[in-house]
């Protein structure tokens, strides 16, 4: 299972859905993958994730984040306990230093193996490394929300987390809007390096 999230804010088009829509129904090393796509609202990701989860009895579920200041695909070390959004999500919520599982364990590290992802990423000629935040938003909130699921149930499954830079469309706008220069990477590329991260992941 592939997630991405669909645009909210400023940006008109999120990359991580992209990557999802166009991966959904391949098979990527002996598995058919499944694209889903989530609103940036921890009430989606709360009642849905978990039900789209024991519904499919995925191998791998891997949750992608657009990060408009990184520069190359990151790969999630960890996930903690804390919801602390900077603004609103897509239904208002904001919540301030709240859990997001108040009966769940501080923090999960991510059941992929990243140093391994990064280093096959990297191999093939796609700018990765290991980010040891998600940040306080809907991306450490998935990630969260996916592994605690996953050990809860007891589901043999790994989880991680990606976060992609700006599409070269959404850099240029930004630029054209406010003259502020962003990092960005091409879909194509973007798709090919999650490609091996499922792999990889499933090795």
């Amino acid at each position: 299972m592939v997630t991405g999230f669909g645009a909210y804010g400023k940006e008109r088009t999120n990359p991580t859905w992209e990557v999802a829509r166009l991966l959904n129904g391949k098979t990527i090393g002996g598995h058919k993958v499944k694209g889903v796509r989530f609103k940036v609202s921890a009430k989606d990701v709360s009642r849905s994730l978990p039900r789209l989860i024991d519904k499919s009895h995925p191998r791998l579920v891997l949750c992608l984040g657009l990060s408009a200041g990184r520069m190359d695909i990151t790969v999630e070390r960890v996930a903690v306990n804390v919801a602390d959004f900077s603004i609103p999500d897509a239904a208002g919520y904001k919540p301030t230093d709240s859990p997001i599982d108040p009966a769940g364990p501080a923090a999960y590290l991510a059941t992929v193996p990243i140093k391994r992802i990064v280093r096959a990423l990297l191999s093939n000629g796609i700018p990765a490394s290991v980010s040891n935040t998600a940040g306080m938003y809907l991306c450490n909130f998935i990630m969260y929300t996916s592994l605690n699921h996953i050990a809860k149930t007891g589901l043999r499954a790994k989880s991680g987390f990606i976060h992609v830079p700006n599409l070269p469309s959404q850099a240029a706008e930004k630029y054209l809007a406010n003259k502020i220069q962003t990092p960005s990477m091409s879909l194509e590329t973007m798709l090919k390096g999650i490609e091996i991260v499922i792999r990889t992941s499933l090795q």
